[in-house]
C-alpha cells in the first residue's frame, strides 16, 4: 500500500530545511564577524616614515625612460640617507613646463633641487630666483654655468664623444675601400652636452676617412621622435652606414625604423642609454654599441651635494662632480646589470 505524503508535511520539511541554512549561515556570518574584529583589534597603527628634507628632481622630460631610471636611483639613494626626493612633472594630465616646475618646488619651499639645465637666461634666473628663495640647485647632466647653482653632476660630455669617435674608427677598419658615412642626430632643443659630444666626435673622427653630418631631431615625445626620425631619414638621398643618437628617445625610434626598412647589417647605431629595446637591439645586431649612465653613481653624487650643503651652511660643495658612464657593446652585453652597479667608462 502505497503511502500518500501530505502538502503540509512536505511545506514543514522544506521550511525547517531553509531555516536550518539560515540558522548555518548566521552562525557563520557571526564567528566570521568576530574574527574580523578581531584582526582589526590586532593590526598596529600604520607606521610613515618621516624624511628631514625633501628635495625636488625637475627632468627636462620627466616620463622618459631615462629621466625615471634616473629618479628610481634617486629615490632609493636618498632614501638611505634621511631625505626624500620628488619628481615634478611625472605621468601628469596637463603638461607643465620645465619653468612651470621649477615655480611649482620654489613655492613648495622644498630643501633642494635637482634639476637637468640648459644654457637659457629664463633657467639662469629660474636658479636665481631658487637661490634667493634659500634654495640650493644642483644642475644634472646638462649645466647652467653663469647661475648660482651650487654645484653640477654631469657625465665627461668629451670622453663621451671620444667613445663614439673610437667606435667609428673599429666599424671603419672594417672596410677601407670607401669612406665610412656618419650621421650625429642632436636634439632640437638646445643642450650645452650634445655640443661637447660633437665636437669630441669630430675631433676624434679628423684623418680617419669618416664623412660626418648631423641633423636635429625634435624629442619633446615618443610620437614626435618617431615621426622626425622617419621624416629626417626619408629625406636622405642615401643611408649612412652609422647613425649616432645622443639620447634614448631618439636611440629607440633610429632602431624602429631599420628595422621598418630592412636595414639591419646595412646601418648600424651607435646609441645612448640602456633601455630593454637598446639591449636587445645590442644582442641582434642593430646596435654596435650605447653609452648608459652609472645612474646609481649620479644620484649619489646629486644627494650628497645637497645634503653636504645643508648640513655645513654653504661653503665646502664641490663646483663640479664628474658622473660615470659606461659604453655597453656584445663583448660585455651578458655582464651588464642594467639595475646594478657597473665598472665606469
Amino acid at each position: 500500500m502505497v503511502r500518500k505524503v501530505s502538502r503540509n508535511s512536505i511545506a514543514v520539511t522544506v521550511l525547517a530545511g531553509i531555516v536550518l541554512v539560515l540558522f548555518v549561515a548566521t552562525v557563520a556570518g557571526l564567528l566570521y564577524y568576530r574574527k574580523m574584529i578581531k584582526d582589526l583589534n590586532e593590526v598596529q597603527e600604520e607606521v610613515y616614515e618621516e624624511y628631514t628634507r625633501l628635495y625636488a628632481y625637475i627632468a627636462e622630460d620627466p616620463d622618459s625612460k631615462l629621466s625615471k631610471k634616473i629618479y628610481k636611483a634617486f629615490c632609493e639613494y636618498a632614501r638611505d640617507n634621511g631625505c626624500y626626493v620628488e619628481m615634478t612633472g611625472q605621468n601628469l594630465s596637463t603638461n607643465y613646463s620645465k619653468a612651470d616646475r621649477i615655480n611649482i618646488a620654489i613655492s613648495s619651499k622644498v630643501d633642494g633641487i635637482i634639476l637637468e639645465g640648459d644654457n637659457s637666461e629664463e633657467t639662469r634666473e629660474l636658479i636665481d630666483k631658487a637661490w634667493n628663495n634659500g634654495i640650493p640647485v644642483v644642475t644634472v647632466l646638462s649645466d647652467n654655468k653663469d647661475s648660482k647653482r651650487i654645484s653640477f653632476v654631469g657625465l665627461n660630455d668629451y670622453s663621451v664623444g671620444a667613445e663614439y669617435g673610437k667606435a667609428l674608427a673599429e666599424l671603419r677598419a672594417r672596410d677601407n675601400k670607401q669612406p665610412l658615412t656618419a650621421l650625429i642626430l642632436l636634439d632640437a632643443e638646445e643642450r650645452n652636452y650634445d655640443d661637447m659630444i660633437h665636437t669630441a666626435i669630430i675631433q676624434e673622427a679628423s684623418g680617419r676617412y669618416i664623412n660626418l653630418s648631423s641633423e636635429k631631431v625634435n624629442t619633446s615625445t615618443p610620437f614626435a621622435s618617431e615621426e622626425d626620425v622617419m621624416n629626417k631619414l626619408d629625406a636622405l638621398t642615401s643611408m649612412p652606414d652609422v647613425i649616432i643618437c645622443l639620447n634614448d628617445r631618439t636611440t629607440e625610434s633610429v632602431i624602429q625604423y631599420i628595422v621598418d626598412k630592412n636595414l639591419v647589417g646595412k646601418t648600424t647605431i651607435l646609441g645612448y642609454s640602456d633601455t630593454e629595446t637598446i639591449l636587445k637591439a645590442i644582442n641582434k645586431g642593430s646596435v654596435y654599441a650605447t653609452v648608459a649612465i652609472e645612474a646609481n653613481v649620479l644620484a649619489r653624487q646629486c644627494v650628497d651635494a645637497l645634503n653636504e650643503y645643508n648640513n655645513n651652511n654653504a661653503e665646502y660643495v664641490s663646483d663640479y662632480f664628474v658622473a660615470d658612464y659606461v659604453l655597453i657593446n656584445h663583448g660585455n652585453l651578458d655582464s651588464y646589470d642594467p639595475e646594478g652597479s657597473n665598472e665606469g667608462g
